[in-house]
């Protein structure tokens, strides 16, 4: 009777296995990994306070962090619409960190064989930005002074990402960057959103149903609650944060899939 509980445990544990995949939680310094099938989001407010508490805490450069968020964007663009599909890429970056990631993201999938445009409407005035922009200019990137209607946007490129606005943007739409949105919206293209589709309420997702509506989403550091599956329909979405601390982790109760091997995203 002992050996059958045993064996029939066992096989219970064997299933629970294959039937879920594997997620982070830390305790102290320490990671360790279970087979719940859960992942939490973060409110606005608790996105913001991680940031910060990797820049002040954790002593992150804010180049650092762009570097790991555009890597990770270009990883799973490719992952999804690789350029032997949709060579032609058109980045719309805004002149927040969100932007900045963009850039990053062009510059490196210029080096995953994309032909990469990036539109930049809105510069900010910063030698940080500044020198990103001049190492997309000198990886070959196209710098678009003007952008193309949104219905002519497919005549010249295959992908659009979306890099405009992060979890900080608030409505309205400033007039600048309405054109930039129109296009992210109207074209008819797929669309990559960096962390945030722009326009979107962080917490409660598209508030119409003229909102955008991206086919990838790629949450950075840990998925925010407008990417929960009820509200993030239909849409691919991975995870770029193999970054974070382990007390970040911990402080924020952060349940996060585990990432294979080497890669530097996982597919939620």
């Amino acid at each position: 009777m002992l050996f059958h509980r045993f064996l029939g445990s066992a096989i219970v544990l064997r299933l629970a296995n294959i039937c879920s995949y594997n997620v982070m939680a830390c305790s102290g310094s320490q990671c360790t990994y279970s087979t719940e099938k859960r992942v939490n989001y973060l409110t606005q407010e608790n996105a913001a306070a991680l940031d910060q508490d990797l820049f002040n805490e954790y002593k992150f450069s804010v180049d650092q962090l762009m570097e790991l968020a555009g890597l990770s964007v270009a990883t799973a663009v490719a992952r999804v619409f690789p350029a032997s599909t949709h060579r032609s890429a058109l980045i719309i970056c805004g002149p927040g960190n969100n932007g900045g990631d963009g850039l990053v993201a062009a510059r490196h999938m210029t080096l995953f064989g994309y032909t990469v445009a990036v539109y930049y409407p809105k510069r900010t005035p910063n030698v940080l930005y500044e020198n990103l922009l001049s190492q997309c200019e000198r990886f070959g990137v196209n710098i678009l002074n003007d952008l193309p209607q949104p219905e002519e946007l497919k005549n010249e490129y295959k992908l659009l990402v979306d890099a405009l606005f992060g979890f900080s943007f608030k409505h309205p739409v400033r007039e600048a960057l309405k054109p930039a949105l129109d296009a992210l919206i109207y074209s008819g293209l797929p669309v990559c959103s960096v962390d945030i589709p722009s326009g979107w309420h962080v917490e409660k997702g598209p508030d119409s149903e003229n909102s955008l509506k991206p086919a990838l989403l790629i949450s950075l550091s840990a998925p925010k609650l407008c990417a929960k599956p009820e509200i993030l329909i239909n849409v691919k979405h991975f995870l770029g944060g193999r970054f974070l601390p382990p007390g970040i982790v911990e402080k924020y109760n952060l349940t996060l899939p585990s990432y294979p091997a080497q890669d530097q995203v996982v597919e939620l």
